[in-house]
């Protein structure tokens, strides 16, 4: 899938993060990646251009990610746009409550561009016609990559 006409934003406030994955998603031929420092600077931009793609940490001050997606979610204009959350924290409560929220993903960090990349290809790839933008994880049972981010069903890491 080509991301070349696509527009994405990365909402990060850790500096070196920011940069790694703005430069992660040039790296896949996005026309423009945007970098915001907070929800809050993130949901102002959001309000005067079109993005395709929303890549955000979740804990931030003022807003978090979890701030803005709802607001995403909220706004009939930018509801349908796949909104990817991203953490250090890798419990169950954070995954449902992230999924819950309306996230079309969840990724823990650090990751890899590889990660990133199919992340985004599958965000992409789910319909979102008159659904929410969630992906049915039934259905990503048969890719390989599933069972390697997702929380284990008892909320505990394993080491």
């Amino acid at each position: 899938m080509s991301f070349s006409s696509k527009f994405a934003m990365v909402v990060e406030d850790d500096p070196c993060f920011r940069a790694i994955a703005e430069l992660m998603l040039q790296r896949m031929n996005f026309k423009s990646v945007v970098a915001e420092e907070d929800g809050e600077q993130a949901w102002a931009h959001l309000n005067f251009m079109r993005f395709d793609f929303i890549l955000s940490d979740w804990n931030m001050a003022p807003m978090d990610g979890v701030d803005l997606l709802r607001c995403v979610r909220a706004n009939r204009n930018l509801s349908k746009i796949p909104f990817v959350l991203m953490s250090a924290d890798l419990s169950l409560n954070s995954w449902r409550k992230a999924i819950d929220a309306g996230a079309t993903d969840f990724l823990v960090k650090p990751f890899s561009w590889e990660q990133l990349h199919e992340t985004v290809r599958i965000a992409f790839s789910t319909p979102c016609a008159d659904q929410a933008n969630i992906i049915n994880f039934r259905s990503r049972r048969d890719n390989p990559m599933f069972g390697r981010f997702r929380p284990p069903p008892d909320g505990t890491l394993r080491g």
